[in-house]
């Protein structure tokens, strides 16, 4: 598979996972951006045209605290597009972190350090204000509850360290599989961001991959299969360990 073909591949792949549905166009504009042919702001900018933000309503006045990362009596979370519907900032925003990672992917420099928060500010500056900062709430999916905000610096800390580790290692690929799934596991119990942590770690483990002379190929993955993944990892308690096993399976299949 060429470049251009690989790129957009594992965009899509990583997105699909996330939940996206391209449509043909977006497979055009994303391998154009992989060429040089489209500049991914420009692209942006004209793509943001399709959901103009509503007339801006007089605003009523609300008692109590307002929550940091939702817009004022809703639960959508506060967008630089000035979106107010779900459905117009999940197009824009998928369409942006795609663009975006269709561009990183091309361009990132094999040398630069890799950390969480710069590839999240890469990957949804467009979208929100608190893009590359690590979340202030704290987060629970289901019955779930991720990484109180208090250990999200120490933990994140370790992660950028061992990634750095790993970085120029000759390892085979079911070593460096391990060390991925480890590494990915701590992440997704962490869970150090509000929204886009899903992306923001599958280009990490990308990035580790490239600088150990390997290719992680998402697109054989399943959303399905990942998610419950991420579940089985999760620890019964806060403070507990999270698993690497569920992630192991699928990571040595997509390791070249």
């Amino acid at each position: 598979m060429g470049t251009e073909e690989h790129v957009v591949a594992t965009t899509v792949a990583v997105h699909r996972i996330e939940g996206w549905r391209p449509e043909p166009e977006h497979f055009d504009a994303l391998a154009a951006i992989v060429r040089g042919e489209l500049d991914c702001d420009d692209h942006l900018a004209a793509y943001r045209d399709r959901h103009p933000p509503p007339v801006p309503q007089r605003r009523r006045l609300r008692l109590g605290r307002p929550a940091p990362y939702l817009l004022p009596g809703t639960t959508l979370l506060r967008n630089e597009f000035g979106v107010t519907t779900a459905e117009a900032l999940a197009d824009l925003e998928y369409m942006t972190s795609a663009a975006r990672m269709a561009e990183w992917l091309c361009r990132q420099p094999p040398d630069q350090p890799l950390d969480v928060r710069d590839i999240h500010r890469h990957l949804f500056g467009g979208a929100y204000a608190w893009a590359g900062h690590y979340r202030t709430v704290e987060l629970r999916r289901g019955k779930h509850s991720f990484g109180s905000v208090s250990m999200i610096d120490d933990a994140m800390a370790a992660v950028h360290d061992r990634a750095r580790q790993l970085a120029g290692e000759d390892l085979d690929p079911a070593r460096l599989a391990y060390e991925l799934a480890r590494i990915y596991a701590v992440y997704n119990q962490i869970h150090p961001f509000r929204e886009g942590n899903g992306r923001t770690g599958a280009l990490l483990l990308i990035g580790i991959a490239a600088r150990c002379g390997r290719r992680l190929d998402f697109a054989g993955i399943e959303r399905a299969d990942w998610y419950a993944a991420a579940i089985d990892s999760m620890p019964l308690r806060r403070d507990g360990r999270a698993s690497h096993r569920p992630f192991l399976y699928l990571l040595n299949r997509a390791l070249h």
